[in-house]
């Protein structure tokens, strides 16, 4: 018995170590890997903004049932501008998923699919130190950063999604944002991450575009002439793209054979102790 509990638990463990539990197939991956210390970003405070994605075309044969989706943030704040003792704050953070729209020959963001916020735990950035020098603090693999990049991941309950759309990524800031806070923090210093490179998985249909909505003119590349204060599509914006990776569920076989596992597993921990009684 103790062998078989042994050879059970050693096969669940090797299922884990390969992928989360109950995660399925990635869909779209621009995520560098491995993660950096930091990535550049757009700051939303900094740049009027509500909210910034981009239009994605998921992998050929992609299961189109979402379970989740990850972005890369940038936090440029520090404990110490807060008077913090704590290792974070807390930030809620919206995911907007819209259909496309070509009527007008254009892609632009149509009908909402779905929105989802939720609230996630923010890192302060480290202090400034090291060989750096400007207040930028020092990673272990010895570059300089003003930011700090790291994950939150929306966790989606199976949406059917088509296999292309639009995503945006909002928040509010002190005074920017769908619901500006009104008052300064550290959400003044958050920023969305971005990629330098294509996706591994899945693709880009539209290469040198985002999709953004600022208050600032400037910021656009037709100057503002299609509206500001819009979600609209940008272009120039080679080489960046959000750095974001879309999860579809997992297979129904795929579930079941871990809930089973585990089934089995918890029999025999089970049986084994009543006969040691």
């Amino acid at each position: 018995m103790k062998r078989q509990i042994v050879i059970i638990a050693a096969f669940l463990l090797l299922t884990l170590s390969q992928r989360p539990i109950f995660a399925g197939t990635v869909m779209y991956d621009n995520i560098p890997s491995p993660l950096p210390a930091n990535v550049p970003s757009l700051g939303y405070q900094a740049n009027q903004t509500a909210e910034f994605g981009e239009l994605i075309q998921f992998a050929p044969g992609s299961s189109l049932t979402l379970g989740s989706v990850t972005a890369v943030m940038s936090d440029w704040a520090l404990a110490s501008t807060y008077n913090s003792t704590d290792p974070g704050w807390y930030e809620p953070i919206t995911l907007n998923l819209y259909n496309v729209n070509n009527s007008s020959g254009t892609p632009q963001p149509g009908s909402l699919i779905t929105t989802l916020t939720q609230t996630f735990f923010i890192p302060w950035r480290p202090p400034a130190g090291g060989d750096c020098e400007g207040g930028a603090w020092q990673a272990a693999d010895g570059t300089c950063n003003n930011g700090l990049a790291f994950a939150v991941t929306f966790n989606l309950n199976g949406i059917t999604v088509p296999d292309q759309l639009i995503y945006g990524i909002a928040f509010n800031t002190n005074t920017w944002g769908y619901a500006p806070y009104g008052t300064s923090g550290p959400y003044e210093s958050l920023n969305f991450g971005l990629a330098t490179s294509g996706p591994s998985i899945g693709s880009n249909p539209l290469p040198d575009s985002a999709y953004w909505n600022t208050e600032t003119a400037s910021d656009y590349a037709d100057g503002g002439a299609g509206g500001v204060g819009t979600f609209r599509q940008d272009t120039n914006w080679t080489p960046y793209s959000g750095a974001v990776e879309f999860g579809s569920v997992p297979e129904p076989g795929t579930v079941g054979l871990m809930l089973g596992g585990l089934m089995i597993l918890a029999g025999a921990i089970r049986r084994n102790r009543q006969g040691q009684r």
